[in-house]
């Protein structure tokens, strides 16, 4: 087979109430890396985030160089950009395989097929899939969309005679070790850099990085992309990764793993590997630890390997509530995980959501309280949001509170305009602004965060924006 040529290309919202964050495209670096090592290809990578005009790029790239394949990686918020690329990329090449992937195609492959400059789509995780894709598409030419070929290749989304159809799901990798390391080389990394990542400390030199993959847990919202069995990293394979970012450039990291303290153990050993190898780093967990299964002994070794933003999800303190969305977490647990991260000065961040379909305001309240009166450094209060795939947008649907005309811009994370409780939108938004308001503007609050945060001289202004973008509730409208 020949050497195979692939772009791949990273959509980003082009209208978002998040302003000034944004991520390296992690996901296309290791599909990136898994491509050359797989298949010995040739590939370039664009980001939405770096380019000032896309569109012009994705399509100048696919005349000048004639991809064998453009694989187009969005989030459900970022779907609006990713069907102009996709136009883009066809009016440049009619024939060119146009393949989408990531959050949004995977959680709803009947929406991003819609879009007729999309030709399949990849369902969940994307190396094997894609490169197997690739391989066929290289090997066939134009047979390669053949029911007969197309429906060899497992993990993807195409459309058939009965509308869009799945070929046979594709088993997790289990072998997360054998993976490559992303393709850093790839993109101008050092871009991100002048942005907020997700960790809550501000703008400064940070990489990502996955050391598992994989959740066990049920809950309603979530969109699943890596599947229900966790899948971790040696502690080997995870040093030998933060020992490249060291090379890098940077020791601050984002850990971007759905429940990385899930295995106790090998959380544990991995920190106390990078002791022993004198991998001191400043480590972020944006996404959160399952906060009810914290051991103190992870603690102590993450505060000597160097803690960041440690974030843990709560969601809400209701019990009734807990069941609803599977969740099932202990608050109990959850208190003196907090006091725990206190007591060692370490910096701590609660996720909290606030009108769930059917919650009532003494429930919402209830939480409210436990935010306002926990050892927590800062919160941030989500509007639960009914993304298409999850239970939760089910749930919305049946209670009848699935607004009308929706946009993907809408599916952000924060302020988003759902009121799916029986609370007026006048009580609910209240309530909303109220939390922001009471939990930030505690006196020994705001002494705690000067005195544990590690945040640059950039953390006025984002103190700014993060008040300004939690607390405006409505719609933006997307635009070219």
């Amino acid at each position: 087979m020949r050497r195979p040529r692939v772009l791949l290309i990273k959509s980003r919202s082009l209208a978002t109430k998040l302003k000034g964050a944004s991520m390296p495209p992690l996901g296309l670096l290791s599909v990136a890396a898994f491509l050359r090592s797989r298949l010995g290809a040739e590939v370039r990578v664009l980001d939405a985030r770096l380019e000032p005009d896309i569109l012009r790029l994705a399509a100048e790239e696919v005349r000048q160089n004639r991809p064998d394949a453009v694989g187009v990686s969005a989030l459900t918020a970022e779907a609006f950009l990713a069907g102009k690329i996709t136009a883009a990329v066809k009016a440049a090449d009619p024939t060119v395989p146009v393949i989408l992937g990531g959050p949004y195609p995977s959680s709803d492959p009947e929406a991003a097929l819609a879009d007729p400059n999309s030709d399949a789509a990849v369902i969940g995780e994307g190396e094997e899939t894609f490169a197997h894709l690739v391989r066929v598409i290289t090997e066939e030419g134009p047979r390669w969309k053949a029911p007969a070929v197309i429906g060899g290749v497992a993990g993807l989304a195409v459309r058939g005679e009965a509308g869009v159809e799945l070929t046979a799901p594709r088993p997790p990798i289990q072998d997360l070790d054998a993976l490559p390391l992303p393709a850093w080389d790839l993109v101008d990394y050092k871009k991100f850099w002048k942005t907020n990542g997700m960790a809550a400390v501000g703008v400064r030199p940070y990489l990502p990085i996955f050391t598992s993959r994989g959740c066990p847990y049920q809950c309603v919202y979530c969109h699943n992309i890596f599947g229900k069995a966790f899948r971790g990293r040696s502690p080997e394979s995870v040093a030998e990764e933060v020992a490249l970012i060291h090379k890098l450039g940077t020791r601050d990291i984002e850990v971007l793993d759905d429940v990385a303290n899930f295995d106790a153990d090998r959380f544990d050993g991995t920190l106390s590997l990078l002791l022993e190898r004198n991998l001191r780093s400043t480590l972020n967990f944006p996404n959160g630890l399952r906060a009810d299964i914290v051991r103190a002994e992870s603690l102590d070794l993450l505060k000597q390997v160097g803690s960041g933003d440690v974030a843990l999800a709560v969601e809400t303190v209701s019990p009734r509530l807990q069941k609803l969305i599977n969740k099932n977490l202990d608050i109990g647990k959850v208190s003196r995980t907090i006091g725990m991260l206190a007591d060692r000065r370490m910096l701590s961040r609660g996720f909290f959501m606030l009108g769930f379909p059917t919650e009532t305001e003494e429930e919402m309240r209830a939480t409210i309280k436990f935010a306002c009166e926990s050892r927590l450094h800062l919160a941030l209060f989500f509007t639960p949001t009914p993304y298409p795939g999850t239970a939760m947008h089910e749930m919305f649907r049946r209670a009848g509170k699935l607004p009308p005309g929706l946009s993907t811009i809408d599916l952000e994370f924060t302020a988003a305009p759902f009121n799916p409780t029986a609370m007026s939108d006048e009580t609910y938004h209240r309530l909303y602004r109220s939390a922001f308001l009471k939990f930030h503007l505690n006196p020994g609050r705001i002494f705690r965060i000067a005195r544990d945060g590690p945040f640059g001289p950039d953390f006025p202004l984002r103190a700014f924006r993060f008040f300004r973008n939690n607390l405006s509730f409505g719609r933006l409208r997307e635009s070219a």
